[in-house]
């Protein structure tokens, strides 16, 4: 992408963290097998990006069910109901 982009080009980076929350409580989530918007944003700078705006992004609770809720609560597990939105610059 760097590659075949010109100095002052803008990107618009929409994503959310990903942790292994299906199934792991929160207290037993392993970091290293997550990837966050700060890996993200990590790479755009090692790559030519800046970032130059950092925007949440919350969805509706809607997209979970009842059970999925539920199953959350008993295991004590974290979900997320947002994304980021990165806008940068190449640099």
């Amino acid at each position: 992408m760097g590659e075949n982009t010109n100095p002052g080009a803008t990107l618009a980076f929409l994503n959310a963290d990903w942790y292994d929350f299906e199934s792991t409580p929160a207290a037993q989530e392993d970091p290293g097998r997550s990837i966050t918007i700060f890996d993200y944003h990590r790479l755009l700078t090692q790559t030519g990006w800046k970032v130059i705006r950092r925007i949440e992004c919350p969805l509706s609770t809607e997209r979970l069910t009842g059970n999925q809720v539920q199953k959350m609560q008993t295991k004590r597990i974290l979900g997320t109901t947002g994304r980021i939105l990165l806008i940068a610059r190449r640099t």
